[in-house]
């Protein structure tokens, strides 16, 4: 593997524990519902999926939403988070892949791109409706009705809060130029390895030269 294969991997894993740890933390500063909460911990998931891909997406959703869930006390809905979260940041990242690859004009592409978190914002609020109907025995699907709007809203806030930061705030350009960037020793070989070569060829010139005083 190069340098430059070898530095992506390493942005790759520290740019997902990030978002894991901004999921978490976005998470944890939650507005209580009826028998949830409200959160912006849908943002980071939706800026993985648009930055990283599906996969880091998925580990985001999955790990970061569900530490908060641990530490908030909602030890019940964790399993389900885990599960949720996860195809919320996969779908998103599957989405916005094939948007990338269709659509290259950022305005239309942030608003696509919009749209798709949309959607997985939208399975995120049907995989709560689903888990809150088994496990609010009491309420039975009640619970499920009404935090359903809530969740739509959150999804949807999420997705335009990150297509904002992504796009208008221009974020999405930045981290480019940071994920892509070129290693600066990998730049200093391939200069020492041209400057190698310059000398080697100057000396072969040199005794190019000197064999045709000779011959002369």
């Amino acid at each position: 593997m190069d340098s430059t294969k070898r530095a992506k991997r390493i942005r790759l894993i520290v740019f997902t524990a990030l978002m894991t740890a901004l999921t978490t933390a976005l998470t944890l500063a939650s507005v209580p519902l009826a028998s949830g909460y409200y959160n912006f911990g849908d943002v980071p998931i939706f800026m993985s999926a648009c930055l990283l891909g599906p996969i880091p997406a998925l580990i985001t959703g999955a790990f970061g939403a569900m530490l908060g869930d641990v530490i908030l006390g909602y030890m019940a809905y964790a399993p389900f988070t885990l599960v949720i979260k996860a195809l919320e940041g996969v779908i998103a990242g599957l989405l916005f892949k094939l948007i990338a690859k269709a659509v290259k004009k950022q305005v239309p592409q942030s608003i696509f791109y919009c749209l798709g978190s949309i959607v997985g914002g939208l399975i995120m609020a049907i995989g709560y409706f689903l888990a809150e109907g088994l496990l609010l025995a009491e309420d039975r699907w009640t619970g499920g009705v009404v935090n359903l709007p809530f969740n739509i809203l959150q999804g949807t806030i999420s997705a335009v809060l990150a297509t904002v930061l992504l796009y208008a705030c221009q974020l999405k350009r930045i981290f480019d130029k940071i994920y892509n960037r070129t290693p600066q020793v990998e730049l200093q070989s391939d200069a020492s390895r041209d400057a190698t070569q310059n000398n080697e060829s100057a000396q072969e010139n040199k005794t190019d030269e000197n064999n045709d005083d000779l011959k002369f």
